[in-house]
């Protein structure tokens, strides 16, 4: 899952790096809209991840 989660990053990190080189030859949205756009997907990656240990029994988590 940790390899998943690495090559999901790595992808999002490529389209901001994509949008970064746009916007440098005067194509694409500023870098300030760049930067807010990787950090909205990247926290919506996150929110969609189960929490850590949620398959375990409480009793087994602590």
């Amino acid at each position: 899952m940790r390899n998943v989660n690495l090559n999901i990053l790595k992808f999002l990190e490529s389209i901001n790096n994509f949008c970064l080189s746009l916007a440098n030859i005067g194509l694409g949205v500023s870098h300030q809209s760049s930067v807010i756009s990787y950090q909205s997907s990247v926290s919506a990656f996150f929110s969609l991840l189960p929490a850590p240990c949620s398959h375990l029994p409480a009793s087994e988590k602590y």
